[in-house]
């Protein structure tokens, strides 16, 4: 994991801020940490998974407001608890 966000990292910093955010808020709904491969498939499905892409996108503009509401929307992949 700490491969991909350095990644991430590299690419647009907004763009890990707004992964470590989405796995923050999946493992605390969720009750598990997601793995590499389902915050690939997050972000890389279709056009990414809305919540993940307005959370990258409120870390862009710095908008405390809009991570909060996204972070009560993030789903549980198969297997998780929500």
């Amino acid at each position: 994991m700490a491969d991909y966000l350095g990644l991430l990292r590299q690419i647009a910093p907004a763009a890990e801020d707004g992964a470590r955010t989405y796995l923050a808020a999946a493992r605390l709904r969720c009750g598990r940490e997601l793995n590499t491969a389902e915050l690939r498939l997050a972000m890389s499905q279709d056009a990414g998974d809305p919540v993940l892409m307005g959370l990258i996108r409120a870390a862009h503009t710095k908008d405390p407001s809009a991570r909060r509401q996204l972070v009560t929307q993030v789903r549980c992949p198969q297997g998780g608890s929500q």
